[in-house]
């Protein structure tokens, strides 16, 4: 528990927003509820936006994470490397199960087809297994292993509002629910800190002496 604390702290810019996100996330699907928080974002649309929004959700696309652990690769930094790709594994195989478990209906489905939903022409909007958002996992993967990453923490909170900029894209663009966007958000931003977590804990193992007992976790990655 210690070591969770430590990552968290050493990375204050991306989790202290993180943690607001959980609380605020938890208390609207509370209080609002499904269909309206759906209807109230993807109704707040334009031409423009509906631009953006189209290109701007492949951030959370795998491709972006795999951009990134190509470049470490090339770079060398294997011991960054590593966690990197046990993190799109982890997180992609846990999306994927609880999809498949829960064969939840995209809003499309759900409301029937409803113009009521708001669609955009060149966009294909998917039809099941809305819950949880891969693309949303994704991003919050990719975002918080970056915010570990890079020296200038303080990019921490840009990281954390491009990774949930995707989530309200999943939105806008009619393809999930916000409880999908937000489990999925949990789901990825965990993912990241467990496996960081696991490989500074293998890391300081493996540097410690047999003969001494294992020194207090600090994660480092």
């Amino acid at each position: 528990m210690k070591a969770i604390v430590s990552l968290c702290r050493k990375n204050q810019p991306f989790f202290l927003f993180f943690l607001a996100w959980v609380i605020l996330g938890g208390l609207l699907i509370v209080t609002i509820g499904k269909e309206h928080l759906f209807l109230g974002i993807n109704h707040t649309h334009n031409l423009v936006l509906d631009y953006f929004f189209t290109g701007y959700t492949y951030v959370g696309d795998a491709t972006p994470f795999i951009l990134v652990l190509l470049f470490l690769l090339w770079k060398r930094r294997f011991h960054d490397f590593l966690p990197g790709v046990a993190i799109i594994v982890l997180m992609g195989i846990l999306v994927q199960v609880v999809k498949h478990r829960y064969h939840s209906p995209r809003p499309i489905v759900y409301f029937d087809h409803s113009p009521i939903v708001h669609t955009i022409s060149w966009v294909h909007v998917h039809g099941s297994n809305s819950f949880p958002s891969g693309h949303t996992a994704c991003a919050f993967s990719l975002c918080c292993f970056a915010a570990m990453l890079l020296p200038n923490k303080k990019l921490g909170a840009t990281l954390f509002f491009a990774a949930l900029l995707v989530g309200y894209s999943r939105i806008y663009l009619a393809q999930h629910f916000f409880e999908d966007v937000y489990i999925g958000s949990i789901l990825g931003t965990v993912c990241a800190m467990l496996v960081a977590w696991l490989f500074a804990y293998i890391r300081i193992r493996q540097a410690a002496p047999a003969t001494e007992p294992a020194p207090e976790l600090v994660p480092e990655i």
